[in-house]
This record gives structure tokens, C-alpha cells and sequence, in this order.
């Protein structure tokens, strides 16, 4: 969007050689597209340079140049339509035509001062018919790029409120889908409301190294007129969108850590004040000109260690403080519904589009190559990820594939608008193993990453903003907040800028991991943030929102006649629960006598082993939660 502007004309020639000229600059005109603007401001210079001279042939310089511009306008430009169009090859006639029409005096005629008059009036004419177009190009050039950033923003919601709900609802246990689902759509309000109250603000303004200052809060001073230093292309009410829908699918990834056994309360809470004290200060230090980061000449393009590596390591955070899955390491917990899951991530892939693409500020080249980058990455991790796999289990699974497609779209997030193809390919290719392998550290170090939020966003943010110090070329990632050139160490780099995305990582990591266990700590100092044991063998669907994603309540309706089996539960898992729930003498007979695992026969039916036959309403709830487990429909 930075335009060449044109030459002007030099000193006057004979008509017909200022003629071709200008016919010949706006044919060029015609070619380049763009190139439009550069052309009027060209044209507005001969007009101030050819109004000192005399003589009709300035006349037909701007008559021709105008109805040359006016032609590309009506064929190329659907904003400038109001033009008629004119063919290429009689520019140069027509316009001499129109000013010898307008002038209607012949060179040396003795009403020259009659002719002078009229020229002078002529050239006012011509400068404001000059200016009008000037700002139908300018207005076509605004609305494509408001449409962009539109577009783009509706792509990143979608993200959050769709795939991201349904790749997580599809990973979770059935008794826990909708409460996944409403985690995601109650973060997407909730956040809304603090973006335009405080956190557009606090991130997007210039204030301190760390925070933004007061002027935006509830967006005062905000209008149609108003532009975003950061992107002045575009009116600043767009901007503010573009930049919520990153605010709303950041703290939204976190929930994925600890899926299944969080208070919805404490974590609305807990969500609102991450927002305020992690993602705003990391947000404001890594984009805005003022910020420590963006000070540093930190790279990230659209949100590497903004999004990805704050969530990813604030999820971890919370898995460690909220604790394990009752069951976690003894029980295995399958994904009710793979199929969604695999909805959500091709919405979550479509939806990256707008995410990279948009972080280019304009449809122009460079949003054009973070796109493609994107597609390039999730797709090669994807099949990297799916051969890892393919190889230590012997099998590929849907669960891996979508699972690298999703690893290859983080880690390509920090470089999209920085890398060419190859670094793209490349950063996919080594993205999918490394973070297969990454997300296996849960088992090793026993934390209950419930759906990888960590093992998926946190490697893979890191990785993705090391590599842009080893694949960034200056051809596509231009100049840095200094002015100089930015290129990775494949592409002339001595290193420096590596250590530079280093301390960026590392700054990133130990901010969002002090402040998300510290936020934590304190909310279950005071309110407690895990739910009770009982509710969560139970499940949250029915406990914390009342409903099931089958219609009825199982608990009630289901158990009435059916025989209950719980094979699937522990020893420890009903030792537990037995410890945390007080049993009358009836229950605590039950359970002892029948519930505690025994040992069967081998010809004995599978289903029944571990576990007394029992029906009725009066089976304890640990029973209950066993049939729920017990039965594929629910």
C-alpha cells in the first residue's frame, strides 16, 4: 500500500508528444491496477507545472490523461464505474477532440484572451474532476481492505465459537460435552464485554512498556474516522474487531487442559482475570511500537507467543494446580465422538486463514503468502505427524492427523508473513514429530493434560517463533521496528536475531506461568476452583448445567430398570470416592459386598467383571456413573 508516486512532466513539448505521453501513462495505469493512484497524483503535478506555461496543448495533455483515467476506471474498478469507458486506442484523439471542443479556438486566433480565460477555467475543472477521482480510487482501495479485515475477523470467531467447540466436545467424555462447548461459548462473551470495556485498551494504546493507557476504555474516542497506528489502512472500529477475535480464542485454548473438572464459575473468573493480567500486558509488549518486545524487534506475526505460547503454558499451569481426572492413569478416557472433532479442526484450519492472512493488515501479497504458508505447514505436519505415529504404533490414527494438522498451524503462526514455501514446508515437517512428541510428556511427568492444549500450543509456539530466525527472508518479511532488514540465519543472519526470539519465548513463558498460577492459587484460596468428586464422576453436563447432549437425565430415567456395570471403574477410583463421600450403613454394605472389584471366572460374561448385578433407583452414585461409562449410547 506504500505508492510510487509518478514523475511529473517535465518542460512543455508539442502537442501530440504530451499527448502519447499521457496516453502512455495511463495505459500503464490500466496495467498495473494499483498503480491508479500513483497515476492521479502524477497527473495533479502536470497540472500545477503546465498551468505556468501557455498554449492550448496543456489543454489536451490533462483532457487526454483524464479521459485515460476515467477509461481505466469504468473497466477495471467497480468503485469507479460512474465513468464512462473509454478504448485504449483513441485516448489520445478523444482527448484532443474534447479540449479543441471546449476551447473552440484555433492556435494564434486574435481571441486570445478569450481562450486564456477559458483554458484557466478548463484547468480548474480538470483539477477538480481530478480530485473527485482521486477519491473514488482512494475509497475503492479502503473498502477492499475493510472487507478483508472483515472477512478475516469472521474467520477467527468462527474459530473460537465453532471449530474450537467441536474439536474439544468431540475429544471429551459424553457426560462432559455440553459443559466443553459452554466453556468456549461463555469465553467468547465474556471477554466481548471486557475487550470494549478495558482490554482494547489495555493492549492496543500507547501507555507503558507493559500496558496501554485509559484512553480507549468502553472505546471513547473511537469513530468511523479513526485509524489504528498499527493499520491505518483500515477504520479503527474494524481493527478492534480484528484484534477481539484474537482475544477471545486465546484464554479459550486454556480450558482444554483441565477439561472436566473445573467450577464453571471460578473459571469464568479465572478466564477474565487471565485476560487482564497475562494476555493484555504480553499483547501490548510483543505489537504495539511502545511495548519492551516490539522494542526488542521480537517477531511475532500473528500471535506465537501472544496466543499460542500463553495459553499453552498457562494450560499446563492449571492442569498442575486443579490436579488430575479422578481415574487419570488407571481408567481410560476415550473421545465420545472423533467425528466432531475432526468438524471442528477443518473449521479450525479454515478459520487460520483469516488469523495469518489478516495479520497482513490488506489483501495484498503478503497476505497472500501467509495463507499459502499456513495451508503448506498444516498440511506436511499433518502427514509428518500421521508417519511418526504410523511408525511407534504401527497404526494412523484420525485423532494424529488432525492432531499435526492443528501442530502445524500453530507453529507456523509467528512466521507466516516472514517465511517463503520452503520455510513453510520445512517448518511443517519438523513440527509434526517434535510436537507428537512433546505432547507424550504428560505421560512421563503424570499431569493430566486432558486434551494437549499444553502439549499441542505451547511446543509448537516455541518452535515456530525459533524457526523464524532461521527461515525469515527480507524479500517478504521486509524491515523491523529499527528499519533493518529481516532475514534469517539461512538468509545471511549472523544468529543475533535467534537469541532475540529466545529471550522473547522466554519472557512470554515466565510472565503468563507466574500470573496463571498465582490467579489460580488465590481463586481457590477463596472459592475453591475444582468441582466435587461426586459431580465429577457424574459428569458436569448434568450437575453443573442441568442437561445432556442426549435429552434425559440417565442418572433418573435410565437406571430405573437397568442393570448397572461398572467394570470400567478402579479399585481406587471407588476407594476414593468412598472416602470423600459419607455412606450410610445400607450403602456402605453395597459397596463393600458387591461394587469392589472381585475375581471372576473365565468363562464369566466380560461385561459383569469387577462388580455385583444390581438394579433400582437406590444404587449409589458411583454406580450410576459406572453404567454411564458402561453403555456406548450415552
Amino acid at each position: 500500500h506504500t505508492m510510487s508516486m509518478g514523475s511529473s512532466m517535465g518542460h512543455r513539448e508539442e502537442a501530440p508528444a504530451a499527448v502519447h505521453a499521457a496516453q502512455r501513462r495511463s495505459s500503464i495505469v490500466g496495467a498495473a491496477g494499483a498503480g491508479c493512484g500513483a497515476e492521479v497524483a502524477s497527473v495533479r503535478a502536470s497540472v500545477r507545472v503546465q498551468s505556468r506555461g501557455s498554449g492550448w496543448g496543456s489543454a489536451l495533455v490533462l483532457s487526454a490523461a483524464l479521459v485515460g483515467l476515467g477509461a481505466v476506471a469504468g473497466e477495471g474498478a467497480p468503485a469507479l464505474r460512474g465513468l464512462k469507458p473509454v478504448p485504449s486506442d483513441s485516448i489520445g484523439r478523444t482527448g484532443v477532440a474534447a479540449a479543441q471542443h471546449q476551447l473552440q479556438f484555433e492556435p494564434g486566433s486574435s481571441s486570445g484572451h478569450q481562450g486564456e480565460m477559458r483554458l484557466r477555467s478548463m484547468e480548474t475543472d480538470l483539477e477538480a474532476r481530478m480530485v473527485a477521482l482521486e477519491n473514488k480510487v482512494t475509497k475503492a482501495k479502503n473498502a477492499a481492505d475493510e472487507s478483508w479485515i472483515l472477512m478475516s475477523s469472521t474467520l477467527v470467531l468462527m474459530m473460537t465459537i465453532s471449530g474450537l467447540a467441536l474439536f474439544y466436545g468431540g475429544l471429551v467424555r459424553v457426560q462432559n460435552v455440553l459443559a466443553t462447548v459452554m466453556q468456549s461459548f461463555a469465553i467468547a462473551c465474556l471477554i466481548t464485554v471486557l475487550w470494549i470495556a478495558v482490554g482494547y485498551s489495555l493492549c492496543f494504546t500507547e501507555g507503558s512498556v507493559v500496558y496501554g493507557s485509559y484512553q480507549r476504555f468502553w472505546l471513547t474516542g473511537l469513530t468511523l474516522e479513526t485509524r489504528h497506528p498499527l493499520n491505518p489502512l483500515v477504520s479503527e472500529p474494524v481493527y478492534c474487531l480484528y484484534e477481539l477475535t484474537f482475544a477471545i480464542i486465546t484464554p479459550a485454548l486454556i480450558p482444554g487442559a483441565f477439561a472436566d473438572r473445573m467450577r464453571f464459575g471460578p473459571m469464568l473468573i479465572f478466564i477474565a482475570l487471565w485476560h487482564l493480567l497475562v494476555y493484555c500486558p504480553v499483547a501490548h509488549a510483543t505489537w504495539m511500537t511502545d511495548g519492551f518486545l516490539h522494542k526488542a524487534r521480537v517477531l511475532d506475526f500473528a500471535g506465537g507467543n501472544v496466543v499460542h505460547i500463553t495459553a499453552g503454558f498457562s494450560g499446563l499451569v492449571s492442569s498442575i494446580v486443579i490436579g488430575k481426572r479422578t481415574g487419570y492413569g488407571a481408567e481410560q478416557f476415550s473421545a465420545h465422538n472423533m467425528l466432531i472433532s475432526v468438524l471442528g479442526a477443518s473449521l479450525l484450519w479454515v478459520g487460520w486463514c483469516g488469523f495469518n492472512g489478516g495479520s497482513a493488515g490488506s489483501p495484498s501479497p503478503r497476505a497472500s503468502m501467509a495463507v499459502l504458508n499456513t495451508n503448506v505447514s498444516a498440511a506436511t505436519a499433518s502427514l509428518s505427524w500421521m508417519f511418526t505415529e504410523w511408525a511407534l504404533r504401527h497404526r494412523p490414527s484420525v485423532l494424529g492427523m488432525i492432531s499435526g494438522a492443528i501442530a502445524g498451524l500453530v507453529t507456523i503462526t509467528p512466521g507466516a508473513g516472514y517465511v517463503n514455501i520452503t520455510g513453510a514446508f520445512c517448518t511443517g515437517l519438523i513440527a509434526g514429530p517434535v510436537v507428537y512428541f512433546a505432547a507424550q510428556l504428560k505421560h512421563r511427568f503424570h499431569f493430566d493434560d486432558a486434551l494437549d492444549a499444553f502439549g499441542i500450543h505451547a511446543p509448537g509456539g516455541v518452535l515456530g517463533g525459533i524457526l523464524v530466525a532461521f527461515f525469515a527472508e527480507e524479500s517478504i518479511a521486509g524491515l523491523d521496528s529499527h528499519g533493518v532488514g529481516i532475514n534469517g540465519i539461512f538468509y545471511g543472519d549472523s544468529g543475533w536475531r535467534l537469541l532475540i526470539q529466545i529471550y522473547g519465548i522466554a519472557v512470554s513463558i515466565g510472565w503468563c506461568v507466574v500470573m496463571t498460577y498465582i490467579i489460580l492459587k488465590v481463586l481457590d484460596k477463596v472459592v475453591g476452583v475444582r468441582v466435587k468428586l461426586e459431580d465429577e464422576l457424574i459428569g458436569l453436563d448434568m450437575v453443573v448445567h442441568g442437561t445432556a447432549i442426549w435429552g434425559v437425565d440417565p442418572v433418573n430415567s435410565y437406571m430405573d430398570n437397568t442393570v448397572v456395570s461398572a467394570g470400567q471403574l478402579s479399585e481406587g477410583t471407588i476407594k476414593q470416592w468412598m472416602d470423600a463421600t459419607p455412606l450410610n450403613e445400607e450403602e456402605e454394605d453395597v459397596i463393600n459386598m458387591d461394587l469392589l472389584p472381585k475375581e471372576t471366572d473365565k468363562d464369566e460374561d466380560p461385561s459383569t467383571h469387577g462388580i455385583g448385578l444390581y438394579q433400582g433407583p437406590n444404587i449409589p452414585p458411583v454406580a450410576r456413573v459406572a453404567s454411564i461409562s458402561r453403555f456406548p449410547s450415552f
